[in-house]
């Protein structure tokens, strides 16, 4: 289990991919979860066994009640991209976000509960060397030292998936993600909270808690932030504001071909969210 847990792949990390890679990749998400579950904690048969009807129950509960939830936001993004966004509609599009993002990782947590609870000793000494190795690798490349490293790193991440929406960007919309993403929170105290989270985790697995006792632990620190220090919290409005002036001044920096390919890609995959849904229909919006 990663800090994003082990489930919904498909539906949130194959958003960057093509139309018909999200409808077959969703159709097949049972088989790659279980895969990931399988390949992270490295479950027995027996354990796979008994988790498969819960991972069934939940995928099915995905495509009932937050499909229609990912087909809104991508509504509400492909006509605010026809018309160009201002702050309002920026606003409006990550508070939809972190709508579904809670209620997605509420429904992983239900999830997890089992898996996690089921899991023997030496599998939790695995999982612990797992976080163990990772919190090691993570602290060598967010130190201090390397803060212009990981700024430009980021940079490139941004331009990256700008690519895929809207094409090459060019070099005056390059320099808008390299001056938006310099003045964005560092990373560095996120990690060594999720490690200290891990650390928590850890301790409730060899305590033998039950199932409804890690998902509440998952809620309390996924979903609801429960303990998060101040200084994050702040993070993370510092985060969505730079976010908010990132989308505002490349939108108003798009060419034709650019915004028609952005809009393309919005439309496409609000289609593919309503395509997926046995009764397809659309959230409702409160912004």
């Amino acid at each position: 289990m990663k800090a994003r847990l082990l489930l919904l792949i498909a539906a949130i990390a194959l958003l960057l991919y093509g139309c018909s890679s999200v409808r077959l990749a969703y159709n097949t998400a049972d088989f790659f979860i279980e895969r990931y579950a399988d390949d992270y904690l490295g479950l027995d048969g027996a354990q796979m066994e008994r988790w498969s009807p819960t991972l069934e129950t939940t995928l099915a509960q995905h495509r009932e009640q937050e499909l229609p939830y990912l087909a809104a936001f991508f509504d509400s993004a492909q006509n605010d991209a026809r018309k160009g966004f201002d702050e309002t509609d920026v606003t409006c599009l990550l508070d939809q976000f972190q709508t579904i993002y809670q209620r997605h990782f509420r429904l992983a947590a239900v999830a997890a509960g089992p898996l996690l609870a089921g899991l023997d000793k030496q599998q939790i000494d695995a999982l612990e060397r797992t976080f163990d190795k990772e919190a090691r690798e993570d602290a060598k490349e967010n130190a201090p030292s390397n803060i212009a490293r990981r700024n430009r790193k980021r940079a490139e991440r941004y331009l990256e998936n700008l690519q895929w929406w809207i094409g090459k960007p060019s070099a005056s919309q390059r320099a808008i993600v390299r001056d938006v993403t310099a003045s964005m929170p560092d990373t560095g105290s996120w990690y060594a909270y999720r490690d200290a989270k891990r650390q928590e985790l850890i301790a409730l697995l060899r305590n033998g808690a039950s199932a409804q006792r890690i998902e509440r632990f998952l809620n309390h620190w996924l979903v609801d932030y429960r303990d998060m220090p101040a200084s994050l919290q702040r993070a993370r409005q510092d985060l969505r504001q730079g976010f908010t002036e990132l989308l505002v001044r490349l939108d108003a920096s798009l060419d034709e071909d650019q915004r028609r390919k952005f809009i393309n890609r919005l439309t496409r995959l609000r289609s593919d969210f309503m395509a997926l849904q046995r009764r397809p229909r659309m959230a409702a919006v409160d912004c």
